[in-house]
């Protein structure tokens, strides 16, 4: 009921109840004072009742008519949704046939996978466009701007990507193409730069970032003794304006320094998903080690997004290996232990490399979820009696041993010795660039 309906009455009974109060003695002899007061004071009772009576009866014709316009209303959506989920069901069918008939399901497939890593990537854009960190300073000096000399045009030609496919299918192909790659070492060994200043090599790394040019070279991990490829360890590189190359040694310290280490270890992990997606596609069996720096791991922001990115592609898990340094990994807090379970929870595996000492509680390893252990072979020639407990304490966990840095085959036979199950050096293959 309107508000001026409301005063309308309440002014009625109010004024009846005060004629009566003032004018009732004098119409009425046999009323006194007191008896005025009370036939007011019923009229004004009267009146209110009356009021409430007649609010109520329109507020329930109101209620009702709005229950009927929603009963209305409920029936129409009902029609209408029913209506849209037959023509969704229509739709899927007909994605479903077109799918199965033709390239599309596939195509959907490749597109999904692509907005995903879009959506990964994101994560990262902050970081890279942090005004801090002085990505998009101007800064590189003239020395790397130079005009590209001939010979360095004629390297470039030369060293085309290779497609690691091709070799993990066919190790043959790979055995007779060793002594190209042994001629074409001297020329690529001329185009990695050396002996740079600290703030060169900054330049490099943040003009890297920038211009996404941080290259991810993969070496092969053999199972032993049959020399199979098994497994690929992934390398970051950093190219140049011009071609040329700086290597890990050369940058990780000051990149950690300048806090750009971790940008470096997203974008290596972000290449690998791609290397991922292609051999998913390809139904290829192989898995990557990545190396991932403390720094990364304690960046709880971009690991909580990973996480969820692996979670919504449960078939990338089973392919990635998540390698942490022994030291690093011991001091590792809580939180971060928690992140790294919670992406071994979801398939990945985890393996711990520069490992300085066989002295170590395999048994802990095991339960903290360590599926691999990296390291170097010297090791194994320092204590032949506590070699041969470790590796027969290995054997009885599900930890498996990788042996580093086989260079020649003299150390092979030493590894060859101990019955160890894999095997990484570039006795087996040097680290080469892969392209996703």
């Amino acid at each position: 009921m309107p508000l001026l309906h409301h005063l309308f009455f309440i002014t009625i009974y109010c004024g009846l109840a005060l004629i009566a109060v003032l004018f009732g003695p004098s119409y009425i002899p046999d009323l006194q004072t007191g008896g005025a007061m009370l036939l007011g004071l019923w009229i004004f009772l009267a009146g209110v009742v009356l009021h409430e009576i007649i609010t109520r009866r329109a507020n329930d014709e109101e209620t009702t008519a709005k229950l009927e316009t929603l009963h209305h209303n409920q029936a129409v959506l009902r029609d209408r949704i029913s209506w849209t989920r037959r023509e969704i069901k229509g739709m899927a069918e007909a994605f479903e046939a077109a799918g199965q008939s033709s390239k599309l399901s596939e195509e959907q497939n490749i597109i999904n996978d692509a907005l995903s890593e879009v959506n990964l990537l994101k994560t990262l854009m902050p970081r890279l466009t942090d005004p801090y960190l002085g990505l998009f300073d101007d800064e590189e000096s003239s020395q790397f701007k130079e005009p590209e000399r001939p010979e360095v045009v004629g390297q470039k030609r030369q060293a085309t990507k290779s497609d690691f496919l091709d070799d993990f299918r066919n190790e043959r192909s790979l055995r007779a193409r060793q002594k190209t790659v042994a001629t074409n070492a001297t020329k690529e060994e001329v185009s990695v730069l050396s002996d740079l200043s600290e703030t060169e090599v900054l330049s490099i790394v943040r003009r890297s970032l920038r211009d996404d040019r941080i290259d991810m070279f993969l070496q092969p991990v053999v199972a032993l003794p049959q020399r199979k490829r098994k497994f690929y360890e992934c390398f970051s590189r950093l190219r140049t304006t011009n071609g040329q190359v700086i290597e890990p040694g050369q940058y990780v310290s000051i990149a950690t320094r300048a806090g750009l280490i971790t940008a470096i270890d997203n974008m290596l992990l972000f290449r690998c998903v791609q290397i991922i997606r292609k051999i998913l596609r390809s139904g290829e069996d192989v898995s990557f080690f990545v190396n991932l720096s403390s720094h990364t791991l304690k960046d709880q922001d971009f690991f909580d997004d990973f996480v969820d990115f692996v979670r919504g592609n449960i078939e990338i898990a089973p392919h990635l290996i998540i390698e942490v340094g022994q030291d690093e990994f011991l001091d590792l807090k809580a939180s971060e232990l928690l992140s790294l379970e919670r992406l071994i929870g979801h398939g990945c595996r985890l393996s711990l490399d520069r490992m300085k000492t066989l002295d170590m509680d395999l048994k802990a390893l095991a339960a903290g979820r360590i599926r691999f252990l990296k390291i170097e072979g010297w090791l194994f020639s320092q204590d032949r009696n506590k070699t041969k407990k470790f590796l027969h304490d290995v054997r009885s966990l599900p930890i498996e041993l990788v042996v580093e840095k086989i260079e020649t085959e003299d150390a092979l036979v030493q590894v060859l010795d101990q019955d160890v199950a894999y095997g990484q050096g570039y006795l087996f293959g040097e680290p080469r660039p892969a392209k996703p």
